[in-house]
């Protein structure tokens, strides 16, 4: 099962970054283009050079994104701006962040975690992947030989026997360090480093599954690099450094844990399909039109989301069409998931709301392939609902498709069957910060 192990860990020298907010960012995958040129001008460390660089024309096989991260990852080792430990540890983290106005704190640690195909039950994911992320991601991995930012685990600790011994172990120490982020959310990091404690953990987690709740794609990209790194040797030892990804891991009963929606927005549908697309829709699902008549904008959409919400165990989706005056409210049809799939997709699957969308709306509807749902030119994701509608009414995409959150209960129950949910289907938030450790996985 999961073997968690400390590492030496490479960070920031607060010496010579005086606040980690300059250097910090969230994960690549949800930067945007004006996200990435902001960090960029924040500061000439700033982690996105390593895991989100600039493309130019004149980039070549030699002189790219990649390898420029591994200049720049060199260069910033060799000046003292990261400095790897001396001694290996677990990396205790803890933020403070709002949801809707209330306070939460998320708990969590980071570690080694020993690579493991998914069949063997170890570690188990949720949702499926994109082939173009993950060949960008390897061509990273390949060029700079380190995890830059750690895959989002969750494991079972119901009597919190983890997380009460690394809570002991930090009470009345300092933070190593502790920041605001750039929304104001508050980060602290401790070091421990007692093989003692290690062990201890380690034992405690050793007969337990872990759960990826964010990363799917750096985890599979691992996979692909070990499995590449140990195929060209005539043994490969388990403790070489590519064995191993880094994770930050969090209990499934930690009160901070937050699952925000992930909509679909659709760009490129013809006009004949957006006209016709609610005659279709009938045939899956009941259709409520919401209008404009006596009300603003701003109040038709928030009984669109009040209505969305309030149905959140009833199959229902939003859907927001290009040059359509008023909003609309998908109610699957009882029995129609069943009759149309029972035979194909497990139970599981057929609940969530996010297999609705893809199977019923992108597939049966608007006739999407595999290919097409695999571009992420054409289907563009958000957790943010104000931003789905804007691109709808702006014209920049055709079709926005709002969803409840999937649950942290049907996470589990489908990654214990061993299943895999549509692609970006949960959105766990605050995302976990991007360069606040750095592991190595080979010399560069």
């Amino acid at each position: 099962m999961a073997r968690i192990a400390p590492f030496r860990g490479i960070l920031y020298d607060c010496e010579k970054i005086r606040n980690l907010r300059d250097v910090i960012t969230p994960p690549y995958d949800v930067i945007s283009a004006r996200g990435q040129q902001a960090y960029y001008e924040r500061h000439p460390q700033n982690i996105i050079r390593l895991i989100l660089g600039k493309a130019y024309p004149q980039d070549t096989e030699y002189n790219n994104r990649y390898t420029r991260a591994a200049r720049f990852f060199r260069g910033w080792q060799e000046q003292g701006v990261l400095v790897q430990d001396a001694v290996p540890a677990f990396y205790v983290t803890e933020i403070d962040f709002t949801v809707e106005g209330t306070l939460r704190t998320r708990f969590g640690f980071i570690a080694l975690v020993e690579l493991e195909e998914f069949e063997h039950g170890g570690i188990l994911p949720h949702e499926k992947t994109f082939s173009a992320t993950k060949a960008d991601r390897l061509k990273l991995m390949e060029a700079c030989k380190a995890n830059f930012g750690p895959v989002f685990s969750l494991f079972s600790d119901p009597g919190e026997q983890v997380f009460d011994a690394l809570r002991t172990s930090i009470e009345g120490m300092e933070p190593e360090f502790q920041f605001e982020d750039l929304k104001g959310y508050r980060h602290r990091l401790w070091r421990l480093k007692d093989p003692q404690l290690h062990r201890e953990i380690a034992e405690e987690l050793a007969d337990g599954s872990l759960y990826i709740a964010d990363g799917h794609h750096r985890y599979e990209t691992a996979l692909t690099y070990r499995n590449h790194v140990a195929s060209k040797r005539e043994t490969f030892n388990r403790e070489d450094p590519s064995n191993f990804i880094m994770m930050c891991l969090s209990s499934l009963d930690d009160s901070g844990l937050t699952i925000r929606p992930v909509h679909r927005l659709v760009r490129d549908v013809p006009q004949q399909a957006i006209k016709g697309f609610l005659d279709k829709a009938q045939t899956c699902f009941d259709v409520e039109w919401l209008h404009p008549d006596g009300l603003n904008r701003t109040q038709v959409e928030a009984a669109f989301l009040s209505q969305i919400r309030a149905e959140a165990e009833k199959g229902v989706i939003g859907v927001a069409l290009r040059d359509h005056r008023g909003l609309y409210l998908l109610r699957v049809k009882e029995g129609i998931m069943d009759r149309l799939f029972g035979g194909d997709i497990p139970a599981p699957l057929r609940r969530l709301d996010v297999t609705m969308a893809t199977k019923l709306v992108l597939e049966q509807i608007l006739g999407f392939d595999d290919t097409a749902l695999d571009d992420e030119e054409r289907i563009l994701y958000t957790s943010r609902t104000e931003k789905a509608l804007e691109a709808v009414d702006m014209g920049k995409c055709s079709i926005a498709l709002i969803l409840n959150a999937t649950r942290l209960a049907q996470i589990e129950e489908v990654s214990k069957a061993g299943l895999t949910m549509p692609r970006k289907s949960s959105y766990f938030y605050p995302k976990v910060m991007t360069g606040l450790v750095i592991n190595k996985i080979g010399e560069l």
